[in-house]
């Protein structure tokens, strides 16, 4: 068989021998076996945490090597911004997703939403 998918990744198998090349859409795209295999397999979904220690985060952090990354970061903010983070650094005892400070801190570091939440996803476990 020859595997194909679609724009959203569903995977098409057709006769090797040019048979149903003719019922191939023109916007599927060939894939391999290997790709055609992974593709089937259920994804395994991670959850992202809404909140973990402030400990977890600086570990994380320490671990993804962007912990010394953050303290220039937060001296690099304008005020009044600075200050806040800074407090919010200093003092909490853990660090929730979605808090302006974890956003003002991830785009000074450049950071996607992705790689944001798999510091989050690390320092859980940690």
């Amino acid at each position: 068989m020859k595997h194909y998918k679609d724009l959203n990744n569903k995977v098409y198998a057709f006769e090797l021998d040019g048979s149903q090349d003719h019922i191939i859409p023109t916007d599927f795209i060939a894939i391999t076996d290997e790709e055609a295999n992974n593709l089937r397999q259920p994804s395994v979904l991670v959850n992202v945490p809404d909140a973990v220690t402030m400990r977890q985060a600086r570990l994380a952090l320490l671990q993804s090597g962007l912990l010394t990354a953050v303290v220039a970061a937060i001296a690099a903010l304008p005020s009044p911004t600075k200050e806040v983070v800074q407090i919010e650094w200093e003092y909490s005892q853990t660090v929730e997703r979605n808090r302006p400070f974890v956003l003002n801190l991830a785009s000074a570091l450049n950071l996607t939403s992705e790689q944001l939440d798999n510091l989050f996803i690390l320092a859980k476990t940690l």
